[in-house]
């Protein structure tokens, strides 16, 4: 779709825009309806009374000509609606449950009668969604406090919801997220909006949050959260990916709480596939303690609550490396200059195959992280109303390398305060104004376990660097080490909601102030890279790269991120609403307070631009109209059709442009000769090419187009279905290339000849480029069936047949996911397109609560078999896509280094996805060859499926009463109870400059854990 294409939709969106529909998302719920006689006609001038149970809190309004009535943004809990109107008898609905995100429709008939006479219903709202177009999903109270949750990390539950994968490849490293990595409909996890009680929770990778220890704590402190898949309203920007809100729990007029305690031990675990049988299990302590209160502090006016939850854990794992072999260490060829680091390598302790072997070694990894949380609700008036919020989060990993000379001490530290006031101006018009202070940091650095002799280093005085030969696992620390980023924002909030007749008009602003504090080297010590082993041994280095000294990357960054939408739900016949909205956002050019700031507007110039902005404002256009609807089509609330489309922009923000902007010279000189000598590297810029990291000056706004068209049906027993179609267009992606490659000869079959390896810019050496020209496809068949908790059971299970294509799933760097490559040609876009590193075809999951009936027994037998309760998960997935890939560069083409997503021919009569199945050799390598000289290979992208994913993960509970209503919950929780084995990705590289690499398809790691048990126990009082 091009702009101009657009520029007609924007206008009518913009003029349609004050009468138009928002669905009832975000952090509170909505209860609306039409009041009727026994004839089905309107009854005007009806009061209207909505009241929260648990707080006393009311809404009161009056129906209009239309016998329309709605309450907005009321607080989820459970409620009580009553309405009266002279001449008719009251009608009052009871326990009505209200969710975050809920547009709840309550319709009542009244009879005639006195007001003193009542008619009473103890029930629910339409359980299918009536209001929204939007593909959106629940996770409730329920699920977060009694499904089995391997570290209690509740961003888990994202996962059950159609449309939500895994992204197992995605690490889960500082400046990419710490969290569960998940895509949304076909969205990378970098292009997801995490928001908490309505504010930003993002971190500086802009992944999944979570601190240090991967998740996040707070099972006891999240009430519910919605999973926004597809097309919402015109209320979310920040992200073309889906919307992640959950909302904190506050206090009530009664005093509630609990103290709970989790334990885990490895005597109870099973082995991993790779652990030695004949050593001990790898030892594992865990325990996860704590609890909440909250209550009344003034009774129906001022409410607190609080919440602590610690762990501690040290946990043993075995790591495996693939290390020269002994036949190898003992060769009498080796080159005296490099026998010192070979030997540095540990001897193998596993299998040897030719040149190389397997060591393994048990490594134990502490954990330590608290939180904690308070909040304070008051009612100031029955106009005014106020919440403040604060959060804190501290947390410290120290995990040893696979050759582990290293430790990798990994520490996070988050901070939220958030303040809401809301003001209710009439009945029918309400405004809710929000401010929050953000801070996330997070760091990172490689302490060294051995003391290294400083005659090895690179560049004296700085500490033994990184050393990376292809088919081994590189020794030395990690070339991004010692980072730490400290991310700080202010986000102010308005958003002002008016009802009046048939149209319920919200129109906001959103204003973020981002301060990016950070100091990120790279390659600092030095980084060699050798093609294959033999190269080693014979002391032929491929590529070098290191930090010139006098270089810094110490940056404070300072940009906005302004947001403007109106949005209208317009309820054009009872059982018809119609979405339009429309938004418009947009960037400030970042700055830094120091100046350290350099462009590159001519990518083939001699030097960079010192001053001024890295890019120029792609953003000042972004108007993205949205537009659905929801059509009751039996209308009795039980059948309904949605669908709908948009446009969804991504801002540029500090992930995309923060590493690349720090390395940038003068600032920072990155040296990178065009033929190294090992180990005496050039250390300036005057005796070397430098290598660039760049950001395109002319970068565009990444924007995604979302539709879906889906069918929601309520059956008997409180259960509703859904099943639809949901897609996504991404134009503009942002991909991570190699600029500076040679350039080739294009052949009369369309292919690419490359005469030499000779870089495109003779000024510089190596110039990654983060560019916007990519393209991205997704489409998806969801189908689920949810059971809300009734009569002792719930259930939930969903499965999404998708498939994710791009030109490249790489935005950042190599990190952002382990299947990931730069493009091996970045002139030809298409060349590189495949199935997204993150693609699952299948995924399927379901999840279950059930209270096991103890019938009519009484007294003892009743203690001893009532109270059971049974939870479950069960997942199921196919693998990801993966590359058989060339470790040299064999076309010439000029790569950073290696072979840079360089791929083998395909050898006649072979599959593209040649899978054998198994660790030793999971893929077939000899159905690849090398393709000729100074050509690319044949073998597309993702053309091989990794192994699938199983785990079933289940909870026992037993719940005993006590007086007072306490209770006392005993927890066995088991995680992969059926102890499958679910393999990591094999090694895909297939040649190296030497030949064939032995260990080609290899695995060595798994996904998840094995069976493990843990034991708990809950008091609520």
């Amino acid at each position: 779709m091009t702009r101009t294409r657009l520029w007609p939709a924007l206008a009518v969106v913009a003029m349609l825009a004050p009468a138009a529909p928002v669905a009832a998302q975000g952090t509170t719920g909505s209860v609306s309806g039409f009041v009727t006689d026994d004839t089905g006609g309107a009854l005007p001038g009806a009061t209207v009374t909505v009241r929260h149970i648990d707080t006393d809190q009311k809404r009161v309004m009056v129906t209009d000509a239309g016998g329309r009535y709605r309450a907005q943004q009321l607080a989820p809990g459970t409620y009580e609606v009553t309405v009266e109107l002279q001449g008719f008898r009251t009608a009052r609905v009871t326990d009505l449950a209200l969710t975050v995100g809920q547009d709840a429709g309550v319709n009542l008939q009244l009879k005639v009668g006195g007001l003193d006479e009542q008619v009473v219903v103890t029930g629910e709202a339409a359980l299918v969604n009536m209001r929204q177009s939007s593909v959106a999903a629940l996770v409730d109270e329920k699920q977060i406090r009694e499904l089995p949750l391997n570290g209690r990390d509740f961003s888990q539950l994202t996962l059950l919801q159609p449309g939500v994968t895994s992204s197992p490849s995605t690490q889960r490293q500082v400046d990419r997220g710490m969290g569960t990595q998940v895509s949304i409909a076909g969205a990378r996890p970098n292009q997801i909006s995490y928001q908490l009680d309505g504010t930003d929770a993002n971190t500086q990778g802009n992944g999944s949050p979570g601190s240090a220890a991967g998740g996040l704590l707070g099972v006891e402190t999240v009430r519910e959260f919605q999973v926004l898949v597809n097309n919402y309203s015109a209320e979310y920007g920040r992200s073309t990916g889906g919307i992640v809100t959950a909302v904190t729990r506050s206090g009530t007029n009664s005093l509630k709480g609990t103290l709970f305690e989790f334990n885990r031990s490895s005597r109870l675990d099973s082995r991993t596939f790779f652990d030695d049988p004949n050593a001990d299990i790898p030892p594992l302590k865990r325990n996860q303690f704590g609890g909440y209160l909250g209550g009344p502090i003034v009774k129906d006016r001022t409410f607190f609550f609080g919440s602590y939850e610690g762990l501690r854990q040290d946990r043993g794992l075995t790591t495996i490396a693939t290390v020269p072999s002994r036949a190898t260490r003992a060769r009498a060829d080796i080159n005296p200059v490099t026998r010192p680091y070979l030997l540095l390598f540990p001897e193998p302790n596993g299998r040897e195959t030719g040149a190389t072997g397997l060591y393994s070694v048990q490594v134990t990894a502490p954990t330590r992280e608290n939180y904690a949380i308070g909040k304070i609700d008051h009612v100031l008036s029955n106009a005014h109303s106020l919440a403040v919020r604060y959060s804190w989060d501290k947390a410290q990993v120290d995990q040893d390398q696979p050759i582990p000379f290293w430790t990798t001490d990994t520490r996070t530290r988050t901070q939220s305060l958030v303040t809401e006031h809301k003001w209710i101006v009439r009945s029918d018009v309400l405004n809710v104004a929000k401010v929050a202070w953000n801070r996330a940091y997070e760091a990172t650095d490689n302490i060294e376990k051995m003391v290294f002799d400083p005659k090895l280093f690179f560049i004296p005085g700085t500490r033994f660097a990184n050393l990376s030969i292809s088919g081994l696992n590189s020794i030395g620390p990690d070339t991004n080490t010692p980072t730490f980023v400290d991310l700080k924002s202010l986000q102010l909030i308005d958003n002002f909601t008016w009802s009046r007749n048939s149209h319920n008009v919200k129109t906001g602003i959103n204003y973020t102030y981002y301060m990016n504090d950070q100091d990120s080297s790279f390659d600092f010590g030095g980084n060699y890279s050798f093609t294959s082993l033999e190269n080693f041994i014979q002391n032929r280095p491929g590529t070098y790269e290191g930090q010139a000294p006098g270089s810094t990357t110490d940056r404070r960054w300072r940009q906005s991120l302004v947001g403007l939408y109106a949005q209208d739900d317009w309820t054009a016949r009872r059982n018809l609403t119609v979405n339009m909205g429309v938004r418009y956002e947009f960037i400030t050019t970042p700055r830094e307070l120091s100046g350290r700031t350099a462009s590159m507007p001519d990518l083939q110039g001699a030097s960079t631009v010192a001053g001024g902005a890295i890019f120029k404002n792609p953003s000042l256009k972004n108007v993205a109209p949205r537009a659905g609807f929801a059509w009751d089509m039996t209308g009795d609330g039980k059948n309904a059709l949605h669908g709908g489309a948009g446009l969804f922009f991504e801002p540029i923000l500090s992930n995309v442009y923060r590493a690349y902007g720090n390395r940038t010279p003068p600032y920072y000189n990155l040296i990178n000769p065009a033929n190294p000598t090992f180990p005496t590297p050039p250390t300036s810029g005057t005796s070397s090419l430098l290598r660039l990291d760049l950001v395109d000056y002319n970068i565009k706004s990444p924007y995604r187009v979302q539709y879906n068209l889906t069918y929601q049906r309520e059956l008997p027993g409180r259960t509703i279905v859904t099943t639809g179609f949901v897609g996504s267009r991404g134009y503009n992606q942002i991909r991570n290339v190699e600029y500076n490659q040679s350039i080739p000869i294009v052949q009369a079959g369309g292919g690419y000849f490359f005469p030499s390896a000779t870089r495109r810019n003779p000024n510089f050496g190596s110039m990654r480029l983060r560019t916007t020209d990519g393209l991205s496809w997704y489409k998806g068949l969801i189908a689920g069936a949810s059971r809300r908790f009734s009569a002792g059971l719930a259930m939930q299970a969903s499965y999404t047949l998708g498939k994710s294509e791009d030109l490249g799933s790489q935005a950042v760097g190599s990190a952002d996911f382990d299947n990931s490559f730069q493009p091996r040609y970045a002139f030809d876009p298409m060349d590189n397109k495949g199935l997204s590193d993150f693609d699952i075809r299948h995924n399927f999951t379901f999840n279950a609560t059930w209270e096991i009936p103890s019938g009519t027994l009484t007294g003892v037998p009743r203690a001893i078999a009532g109270g059971w309760q049974v939870s479950s998960i069960a997942t199921v997935r196919s693998g990801i896509p993966f590359t058989p890939v060339l470790g040299f560069d064999r076309a010439r083409a000029a790569p950073r280094s290696g072979g840079a997503g360089q791929t083998p021919d395909l050898v006649s009569g072979c599959p593209l996805n040649p899978v054998l199945g198994g660790a030793d050799q999971y893929f077939d390598p000899n159905c690849f060859s090398l393709p000729a000289l100074g050509t690319l290979g044949n073998v597309p992208r993702n053309t091989i499926i990794g192994p699938r994913f199983a785990s079933w993960d289940m909870a026992f509970f037993k719940n005993i009463a006590l007086a007072g209503g306490r209770r006392i919950q005993l927890r066995a929780e088991g995680f992969n109870v059926t102890n499958h084995v679910n393999l990591g990705l094999p090694q895909t590289t297939v040649f190296n400059s030497s030949g064939r690499v032995t260990n080609a398809g290899q695995i060595t790691s798994i996904v998840g854990t094995a069976r493990q048990w843990q034991f708990g126990v809950k008091v609520d009082f």
